[in-house]
């Protein structure tokens, strides 16, 4: 095996190692807020997304046009 990616896939378990040690606490106002957002009308199953996708072309083809100066 390439000596990289035996490097890329050994750094990868010893960051999957690192993970399972780490603890995220979130307070009670973050998880009322995400509460809060998931219960919106637009967040509903069955509500329409479609505006996610044309939000993302127009993000997308925004960034193709910029150019460096």
């Amino acid at each position: 095996m390439d000596s990289s990616l035996e490097a890329g896939l050994r750094a990868i378990d010893e960051s999957a190692d690192l993970a399972k040690s780490i603890r995220v606490d979130l307070d009670d106002e973050y998880l009322r807020a995400i509460a809060l957002v998931e219960s919106l009308p637009q967040n509903q199953a069955g509500s329409d997304k479609s505006w996610v996708w044309r939000t993302d072309e127009a993000f997308r083809a925004y960034f193709r046009r910029v150019k460096r100066i």
